[in-house]
């Protein structure tokens, strides 16, 4: 005769939902381990990434500027470039007024000419009375004075013929040209002004070179030499990327607080940020060698990367 089946007592029937639960918190803790093992070990590896390949946002895009400066004084006729306008090596950035250095030219060759003519009869005195000497039909004094008179006159044609040099040469700087293919910057002034020698009438930004300055934190610049490669990037253009390379790492700045007088010319770089001290700071200069002349701009910002060790 069939037997009915006895029923589970309580705790064989808990027994596998308490084995599936502390199954449940061990997978649990080892994944945790897991994760947190992994973080770990991200962790390490960006911070090796960092600590390897320094990087820097405290950096600007930067080329070199040179004055333009007349090198004779005087009154612009014509200025044939406007503010931020691009110019080519040799162009005629502006021409001063020459009409002072023509008659500078043309009194010292008028003088070159009445002194060949003092020359000529001082020449020919001295031809008429050299012959005369041995028939003592002269004395060896005249010979002698006409001789000194006409040595001296020569002496002086070279004078004036090295002013005359020197005042075509000042009649060519009254058009100023460009020394090199660059843009304008900092033109304040219009035809009709006075310029004076030597004093910079605007300035030209040479665009065929450019570089960044980037400021690394003093820990980091173990890890770079000039000829490291490196990237960087403007904060105008984060997805366009250029390649550069370390030519110089800075060997001094300005110390916090120091007064710098006289001016030492040494680079000052800001020790704090939101009122906390920081790590010093040396100035890297990383010259771009591709770079973009329509996005670049002197003092943009920039970021710096440095990918690697220096080039062989």
């Amino acid at each position: 005769m069939h037997q009915p089946a006895k029923p589970l007592d309580k705790d064989s029937a808990a027994a596998p939902a308490k084995i599936d639960t502390e199954r449940g918190k061990f997978i649990r803790k080892i994944t945790s381990l897991i994760i947190v093992a992994a973080a770990v070990l991200i962790t390490l590896y960006v911070w090796g990434i960092i600590e390897r390949h320094p990087r820097t946002d405290d950096a600007t895009a930067r080329a070199n500027v040179v004055g333009i400066a007349p090198r004779v004084g005087g009154q612009i006729l014509k200025l044939n470039v406007r503010d931020n306008q691009a110019v080519k090596q040799g162009d005629v950035l502006f021409e001063i007024d020459p009409e002072d250095y023509k008659l500078m030219l043309e009194k010292a060759k008028a003088e070159l000419a009445a002194l060949d003519q003092q020359i000529a009869q001082a020449d020919s005195t001295l031809r008429r009375l050299e012959p005369l000497l041995p028939k003592h039909f002269t004395t060896a004094e005249n010979v002698d004075e006409a001789r000194t008179k006409l040595t001296t006159l020569q002496a002086q044609r070279e004078g004036v013929l090295a002013t005359i040099n020197l005042e075509e040469l000042h009649l060519s700087y009254c058009k100023v040209i460009a020394p090199f293919s660059g843009r304008v910057i900092n033109l304040n002034i219009s035809a009709g002004a006075h310029v004076t020698t030597g004093v910079p009438v605007f300035s030209l930004l040479d665009t065929s070179k450019w570089y960044v300055i980037a400021n690394f934190r003093e820990a980091e610049i173990r890890h770079m030499a000039p000829g490291s490669e490196a990237i960087v990037y403007l904060s105008s253009a984060p997805n366009q990327r250029f390649r550069g390379r370390v030519q110089g790492i800075g060997w001094a700045v300005k110390p916090e607080g120091e007064i710098d007088l006289p001016p030492s010319g040494v680079p000052y770089v800001k020790r704090e940020l939101n009122w906390v001290r920081v790590a010093q700071r040396f100035p890297v200069r990383i010259e771009v060698e591709d770079p973009d002349p329509d996005l670049f701009r002197m003092g943009a910002s920039a970021v710096a990367i440095i990918k690697g060790p220096p080039r062989k």
